[in-house]
Formats: C-alpha cells, structure tokens, sequence
C-alpha cells in the first residue's frame, strides 16, 4: 500500500444537538412550561463539606476566623459606593437574570398572609425576600436588599405588618462562627407591601465592628408576633417591644428580655433557636438545651425545662389546643435525640414532657440520609410544626420529612412515626420533597408549605402529597457558570446539583426552566457543542460525569477508572469541591493526532475541492481541502491530521493532577487519565489539591491553583509524539505525557505563592497568555488581586488593588472569587466579588488600576462565576470569527445572569460578509420555532429581496425568494416542518446588504 500523508487546512466540525434534554427545556405549552426539577434519588450530600469549603476561602488565612470587622467594613464601604457612584459606571454593564425559573434555594422563612391566603412570602438565606400574590404560583422578588440578603425568619402582627430578620446561625460549623457568604444578619427589617420600601427596625449600628461576633444582631433565629408586639430572637437573648405611634425602638435598649435564669439578677442570654406563639398567647422560646413556655411575657413568668446535652431545640404548639406543646430535640452528634410531648399546663409549673419518638435507631431519622445513613444535619436542618385542626398530629422536618400522629393510652406513650415525603423517585413525584427542610408554615388543615434547599414546597391535602413551587423564586446558590454556542448556561449548585438552562426567547415569556443534569452538590461544569452536546458536571469528593444533550445520561468519568495509581472511589477522590478544567478547539495548530482515509475507488481530489473524514471527537465531521489536484484509488491512505481537539483535566486527589484527551470521545471503551502533574513533577513537585485551573488559550499549558495558595503552570501538553496507528486514528501518545513514565515531556513550574491564600480564580487573556489575573479570598487583607505580563515566563505578579482609601476607583477589601479579561480590550477586566461584579478599563495599560461596580440589573448578591462567550466560529473556525462576546454569570444566591454589553456585533459566517453588513432589526419568532417560522425585519430601500437559512454544518438547507420588498417593516412566514432538530443561521439578502440571526428548531 502506498502511504501518502498530506496535511489539509481544516474547515469546519459539523455539530448538531437533538432531542432529549432540548425537548424537555423548550415546552412552550402554557400549562408545562414549568418543569419540577428531577426526582431521581439524590446523591449523598451535607451540610458540614460545604460550610467547611466556603470557610476556606473566606477565613482570614492566619486566625482561621472570619474576621468580621473586615466583612462589615466592606460591606459599608460597598453600599457608600455605590450610593456615591451611582452613574460612575466603568463599563455601564447591564445584566438580565437568566433563571432557572423553577430550581430555588435554601429557605428558611415562610409565611401566609393572615388575611388573604394567595399573598405568601419566602425568605431565602442567599437571595432576599421575595413574595406571591398567587398562592405560590410565581414569585417575584423584593428590590435590592443589598445590606439584608440573608433572610432567616418572618412575621406579621395582627394589624398585617410583614416584618423579618436575618442571619442564621444555623449556617454555621457546630455553632461556630464559620458562616457562609450573605449569610450575616444584619438585625430586624419591615417590608411595607403597599409602597415595596424594606425599612430598618432593629438594626446593627455604628461602624465597624457592627458586625462582630459578640453583637446580638447578627443573628436573629426567630421572630414572631402577639398582637403588635414583636419578640425577636437574637444572639443574646429574646427581646421584645411595642410600637408607639406605629414605630418601634430603634436600639437594644428600648427592647425587653423576660426570660431570668435567676430572677432579677440574672437573665438569660444565650442564642434564641425558636420561638412559637399560640392563638392564646402561651408561648414557647427554644434554646441549645432548654425551653422556657409562659402563657404571658411578663418579667419571671416563663418556666425552665432542660434537655441537657443537647446542641439544637425546636418546639410548635397545637394551634387548637394551647396545652399540646412538642419539642423536637437533636443531641451533639446532629442526630434525633427525641421527640417530646406536654399536654397538660396550669399556669403556674413547668411542662412534664414525655418522650414519645426515641432517638435509638438511625433508620428512622429524619436528620440521616435513607436507610440511616450518612452524617447527621440536624442542627442545620430542623423544623416541627402542629395540624391546625389535629392537636395529635405535626410534621418533622429535616434531611427527611416525618410524620407523627399521637396514641393516646399507649403506654409508654407513643404514636405512629412515618417517612411522609420522599428524596427519590421510588413513591412517585407528588411524594417527593427536596432534601433538608428548614421551615414548615401550616396555613389551616390542607394547606401546608415547607421551606428547603430546594426552595418552596406547598401541599393542599394536609401533608399527603406535595408540589414544588419555585417558579420565579431564583435564589439558587451557584459556584460556577458554562455556555456554548448553542445558547445553553450550565452551573453547578449548592444542594441542587449542575442545573442546565437554555438562554433563548420563549413564546409568551414562559420561564427559563432548569434541568438537573446530575445532583448533589454541583461544582465546576463545562459544556461543548461536540458530539451533540456534551456537559461535564460534578458533585462533591471528586465525582464528575459526562451528559449528551441530545438524551445521552450521565455516564462517571472519574469512579474506579482513574489510573491504577490513584483509584478514585466515591466520597475518597477529593475534598468537598470537584476541581475540572475544559478546553477546546475546532481548529487546533498543535495537534498532533490524525484520522485515516481510505478509498474504495479510484478519484481525483481536486484542489480546493472539500471531502469529509471524522474526528476521533465522537465522529464529529472534519472537512479538507487539498491544496493540489492529485489522483487516488484502493491503495491509497491519507493520513490527515484531526484538528478538532479537546482536554479535561481534574485537579481532585490531593497531589495530582490528572487530564484526558478522550473526554469528548463518547467511543472509548475506557477513559485514559493521565497523571500530569505530581511527585514527579519536573523541574517542580506539585503538591496540595488543586482548587482551581485554566488552561492558556492554545491548550498547551494549565495554570492550577493549589489548596496551599501556590500557583503552577504545566506544560507541553500538546506535546508527546505518536501512538501507533490503529485500524482509523493515529494519536498522542499519553505514555509520554504521564510524568510516571520516563520519558515524559511534560514540565511542572511554580511560578508564585501567595502566602497561604485562597486562590479563588485564575484569568487567562484569551490574545496573549501570558497576560493574567489572579483573585483571592480570605477576609482581613489588603489585597485580592494581582496581574502578570509574563505568565508563561518567570510568572510574576503585581497587585493591581487600586486606590488605598475609599473615593473614586476604590475596591473594597473583599474576597473576590473570579475574573474575566474582555477578549477585545484587556484592559477591561470583570471581576466577581462577595457584593456583586466590579470592573476596570486599565488593567494592563499602566498607573493605578480604577475600580467600579457594574452590578445594574443584578444587585449586591455574591458572584462566584464569570464567563465570557469567545468561542470560535464553529462553522469556519480558521477565520477566527468570535460569536458573541456575551457575558455569564452564576451568583451564589440568585442564579444565573448574562450581559450583552460589551457584545461588539462581529460577524457570524464568513461568506455572508463579503457584502456591507444589513442592519434590519432582524428577529425569528417564536424562537425556539415548531414548524412555522416568523422572520420580521426593516429594509433601508425597496429591493429584491431573499432569505437564506443554513445549518450549522454550513449546508444552505432552504432559499426564500421574497421577490421585491418596498422599503420599511416586513414580516414573512417561513415552512420548517422538515428541518431537523437543531439551529440554524438565517440570512436575509437585499440589494448590497445583508444581515443574519441564530434560530432553534425543536419539536
């Protein structure tokens, strides 16, 4: 056989995505527009891995506290700005929310309006307040709550008044200080329904330290009402007080604690975790280990009852019957201890409580995963409340939602104890419930909320049966933010798994409804428009997977097929965070792998004639011209290079970094990872986990972050020669890459270390790599941020903080958690910091680097996650067209977001601007479209006029000849009965001008 290797220029990679996880997002039916998240079961989570991460990356690095005269001084200097600046913006960003529509987040606070029952409020602890005038339907959200995000509990007084506190000491490690972002209370608020003001009641004041650790305002657990009076449980005691004509005192000291532990000396001041009204006023307020009930709230009127050695109380009276009290007790390893009851109480002795539900057997509790397992959460999740109409019946709430239903005559006394709602789809979806229930609201005998991770659940049927109801409630907790090209954003979240959502207009502004890719706690994710469609998703200790949009399931990447060096089980791979990196290119000049074409006949390749091969990325076309006429026939192999390449690197097992270049490969009987970093390493050892990673733009070299705050580069990626040729490909060979092999290529520099710092972010510019940012965490520093001009030299870096004193062009001394470098100007910089999204326009050129907020449209929420759309063209990726140049964001408490700012309008399709650009207000509608299309647009001058739509493959798939159009608005109706499903490019041509836009076709 005669072998004759030609090398071609690549033209294009033919990507089209179909059914599955598209059909499910682009319901445009009015009545199933809202999609209920999956039900499938859950994967193992908890509480105490995710608080522990957050820690790490906002404690100050040397006390391993959360220095909270810090936390508070930025947040001051953050709202003072922004009052200051208000139209001083750097680059006048304004942002869109972007859903998911129907995910939610953790809710600790839910209330009924106790005189129409349609109008119901939710707190999230993340997101804010946000109301439903619908009983729940759909939510809408309560203005920019910058300095009270973290709503922990409500109440209305008996005239209507709707007031709230916030911070929850529940988000803490046992009790301790170690909070999360947006999650210190600020003290008590009013929200005033009629005029949407949110006005301060009880409130931190002064300057720093507002905030500390010590101040009773920080944390308020619980609040309720008698009457006007308002009881409020903070820090340091319950506190209560009475309005004098409508306003309420203002500090501590015109508020009144009751509660002695000696009278009069000595009152009790320890943390409030519960307080319960009933109808006739009897009381019940909930510390770690004891309860004090009263039927008044007079000075010395509350009697004590201890549960000693306990870490967390909650308690409900019977609504119809005040002598019925439950206390729900969780002991110090975060398990049931018991559930208790009184049912007698004559005004003068304490409550004698017998314990009804024992905490001996892990099967049944509800602070444990199904079957018992997992570690208890029951500090961070409990919640108990009473049947309105059945003073023998209430709920429990935890991991898991219980029932009781009290026996009386047993004895011992007892009842019936049973799982009621469900965390996986076994009983079907009216049964099943979000894990980790944190507030239950039962309005009257049928109708019931319950506030979780998973945002707002609602029974009409007295706790049989459930619904979720989260439509517009997007408090969703994100840690990162994808997209492709295809219009989709992807993010891994908090409690709520790696959540897809397709960001495109919808007929009659139904929502952006998400879609569970995979669950648990969602970390790093990517997504690529090979293959049909690909996701890469996480959840916690090291698990990754890869999904098809076009219907494919999540398939592990990572478990027990890693190499044999470091087997990678479930829960021992990695500590709680998922660390992946992806990189791609649809035309990659370094690529040494190549695919194989043979002839079953004889023919004549023209030159710049096009002929197709296969990429070994999932089959994906790869098109050739051949510079030369020349002959072939049976003998004849071409061997060609495959331009289409992809990277997935994994930073999870401590002191290892691993990558695979079959990652997009849906073909490959196993995964192939390669150890790139380690031990071994040259000239470098690495060492630590790594906690972030970038890849430089021409995928040669990965930047990655250890736990320790050093910084590495990696390189010669795309280096190591020649496998030998199988029966279709020839490729890199990942012996050479490994560095347990002996002749690897690979090197390992460490090019800074940042003092044991959180490294929290690493930016690349996408024009020059060694152009960097660097971002950083840790409360109680001077700087968070640094820039390199020699990344792929020496590395070294330069704080570009700005100005040391509050004015113009300050940055508040606060974590900040992403960067993102404009991929047209680098001096444009977007960072995501704890209040929301700053930026600059003079990173690089030189003097003090000025700062500004861009937060219009999103508000003061954390951002954790910054994208920039820089993808090439996927139709002639060797012009380098640039799509979109769209920005994405994931917050960490109110979802996704996206700015089409800086979007500068750069061509689409390369054939299509040989003519001057057509500027027609070109719109498809509706868009994703069935099988009729609507294209409208606006003709500068009468002319012929046609339409050319065309797939992404390039293929011109439909002309439409308009014939002559008069100058001005036209709308015209198009047949796409018979395209597949997939996007399109239309192109409409008049006279000298054209113009094109993007549609989806689904089904």
């Amino acid at each position: 056989m005669n072998l004759r290797t030609i090398i071609f220029g690549c033209i294009a990679a033919s990507v089209a995505v179909t059914g599955g996880i598209i059909n499910k997002l682009q319901n445009t039916t009015t009545e199933s527009s809202y999609i209920p998240r999956s039900v499938k079961k859950e994967m193992d989570k908890g509480f105490a891995g995710y608080a522990e991460y957050i820690h790490s990356i906002r404690a100050n690095q040397i006390t391993g506290e959360i220095d909270m005269d810090a936390y508070n001084k930025a947040k001051s200097e953050v709202l003072a700005l922004s009052k200051m600046n208000s139209n001083n913006k750097a680059l006048n960003m304004v942002w869109e929310q972007k859903g998911p529509d129907n995910v939610g987040g953790r809710t600790r606070a839910v209330l009924v309006d106790n005189s129409n029952s349609n109008i119901v409020y939710a707190g999230s602890i993340a997101g804010g307040l946000f109301v439903s005038t619908d009983g729940a339907g759909t939510w809408t959200s309560v203005g920019d709550m910058a300095d009270n995000l973290a709503i922990s509990c409500i109440t209305q007084t008996a005239s209507g008044r709707i007031f709230f506190g916030t911070g929850s000491s529940f988000e803490s490690i046992n009790g301790t200080s170690r909070g999360t972002p947006g999650f210190v209370g600020n003290g008590v608020y009013e929200y005033v329904p009629s005029s949407g003001a949110v006005l301060p009641v009880l409130v931190n004041s002064g300057t720093v330290p507002n905030n500390s650790t010590s101040s009773a305002l920080s944390v308020i657990n619980a609040i309720a009402a008698k009457g006007e009076r308002l009881y409020v449980g903070t820090k340091n005691g319950m506190l209560y007080a009475d309005p004098t004509s409508g306003t309420y005192p203002t500090t501590t000291a015109g508020w009144t604690n009751p509660i002695y532990i000696i009278f009069p000396t000595l009152k009790q001041t320890g943390t409030v975790h519960d307080i319960d009204i009933a109808p006739n006023g009897s009381m019940v307020v909930s510390f770690n280990n004891k309860i004090y009930h009263s039927f008044s709230d007079a000075d010395n009127s509350f009697t004590q009852t201890d549960f000693l050695g306990n870490k967390r109380i909650s308690a409900a009276i019977a609504p119809s019957d005040p002598n019925y009290i439950y206390v729900l007790v969780v002991d110090n390893n975060d398990e049931l201890e018991g559930l208790y009851i009184s049912r007698t109480f004559d005004g003068s002795n304490a409550p004698v409580f017998e314990k009804v539900i024992p905490g001996t057997s892990k099967s049944i509790d509800p602070f444990l995963q199904n079957g018992g397992t997992g570690n208890g959460q029951g500090f961070y999740d409990a919640c108990i409340a009473v049947d309105p109409a059945n003073r023998k019946r209430c709920i429990v709430g935890g991991v898991q939602l219980y029932e009781f239903n009290l026996i009386e005559g047993s004895n011992p006394l007892g009842g019936n104890w049973v799982k009621t709602a469900h965390l996986n789809e076994g009983l079907g979806a009216p049964y099943y419930m979000h894990a980790d229930k944190h507030t239950i609201f039962w309005k009257d005998a049928n109708t019931v909320y319950v506030g979780n991770d998973g945002g707002v659940y609602k029974s009409t049927d007295g706790g049989n049966s459930w619904a979720e109801k989260n439509l517009g409630y997007n408090v969703t907790t994100f840690f990162s933010v994808a997209h492709n090209e295809l219009g989709f954003i992807l993010g891994g979240a908090q409690d709520n798994g790696c959540q897809l959502v397709l960001d495109m207009p919808y007929v009659g502004g139904a929502p952006l409804n998400g879609i569970e890719i995979t669950g648990g706690d969602g970390f790093d994710v990517d997504i690529t428009s090979l293959a049909d469609g690909l996701t890469f998703t996480t959840s916690q200790y090291g698990k990754v997977f890869r999904s098809q949009l076009g219907g494919g399931g999540a398939t592990s990447l990572l478990v027990n097929d890693v190499s044999s060096s470091a087997s990678c089980g479930d829960n021992s791979c990695s500590d709680f965070n998922t660390t992946i990196k992806y990189w791609e290119s649809l035309n990659d000049p370094l690529t040494l792998d190549a695919v194989k074409v043979s002839f079953t006949k004889s023919d004549t390749l023209l030159a710049g004639e096009i002929f197709e091969s296969n990429s070994m990325s999932n089959g994906a076309k790869l098109i050739y011209k051949p510079s030369t006429t020349m002959f072939v026939d049976t003998t004849d192999t071409l061997v060609l290079p495959d331009y289409i390449q992809h990277k997935l690197a994994f930073g999870g097992i401590s002191g290892s970094v691993y990558m695979t270049r079959q990652a997009a490969n849906l073909g490959a009987f196993t995964i192939d990872w390669i150890e790139i970093a380690g031990s071994g390493s040259t000239p470098n050892n690495f060492s630590g986990r790594a906690i972030e990673m970038e890849f430089s733009p021409d995928g040669n070299s990965l930047f990655v972050a250890n736990s320790s705050g050093s910084l590495y580069r990696i390189d010669n990626l795309a280096a190591g020669g020649h496998a030998p040729i199988d029966s279709l490909y020839m490729y890199n060979d990942s012996v050479r890459l490994d560095i347990s092999s002996g002749s690897n290529v690979t090197t390992c520099t460490l090019l800074n270390t940042f003092s044991g710092r959180a490294i929290t972010g690493i930016a690349i510019d996408p024009n020059n790599a060694n152009n960097m940012i660097i971002t950083l965490g840790n409360y109680g520093n001077t700087t968070y941020i640094y820039k390199s001009t020699n990344a792929m030299g020496a590395g070294t870096f330069t704080s570009i903080q700005g100005p040391p004193a509050p004015g113009v062009g300050y940055l508040p001394r606060m974590p900040i958690y992403d960067a993102e470098i404009d991929f047209t100007d680098n001096d444009k910089v977007l960072i995501g910091t704890e209040w929301g999204i700053w930026a600059t326009e003079n990173a690089f050129s030189g003097g003090t680097v000025l700062w500004e907020e861009e937060n219009n449209g999103l508000g003061h929420f954390p951002v954790f996650a910054l994208r920039q759309e820089t993808a090439y063209n996927l139709v002639h990726p060797t012009k380098g067209d640039i799509l979109s140049g769209k920005f994405y964001v994931g917050t960490h408490g109110r979802g996704f977001y996206t700015s089409s700012t800086l979007v500068t309008g750069v061509n689409q399709y390369d054939e299509l601007t040989d003519k001057d650009k057509f500027v027609s207000n070109l719109n498809i509608y509706p868009n994703p479209l069935n099988n009729i299309g609507n294209v409208s647009f606006n003709l500068k001058n009468g002319a012929e006029t046609v339409a050319n739509i065309y797939s992404l493959t390039g293929k011109l798939v439909k002309t439409i000849d308009f014939g002559y159009l008069a100058k001005g608005e036209h709308n015209e109706v198009f047949d796409a009965s018979n395209f597949s499903i997939g996007s399109y490019i239309v192109s409409i041509e008049s006279g000298n001008n054209r113009s094109v836009a993007k549609f989806i076709v689904t089904r």
